[in-house]
């Protein structure tokens, strides 16, 4: 117990030490566009395919699938829990 507090107190004054510089949302801007664009990228093209869709069923589209994947998730973890 002793030793464990010894090593949270040198990870608190190393922290606290270290100069910790934020970045402003402007500085990592191109990351940020590159992880955006394939879901704006995705949007619009189902729009422009799907002329008759709006984007409720855009959304729910997504939203289904989203659902399809996570129970996916759930179900391999909750099959693989008992090995």
């Amino acid at each position: 117990m002793e030793e464990q507090k010894d090593k949270l107190e040198k990870i608190y004054q190393k922290l606290n030490e270290e100069d910790t510089v934020l970045k402003k949302w402007y500085e990592s801007i191109i990351p940020k566009i590159i992880l955006l664009l394939p879901s704006i990228a995705f949007a619009l093209t189902f729009l422009k395919v799907n002329t008759d869709k709006s984007i409720l069923d855009l959304i729910i589209f997504i939203a289904v699938g989203g659902l399809l994947v996570t129970g996916g998730i759930f179900l391999n973890y909750f099959l693989s829990k008992g090995k």
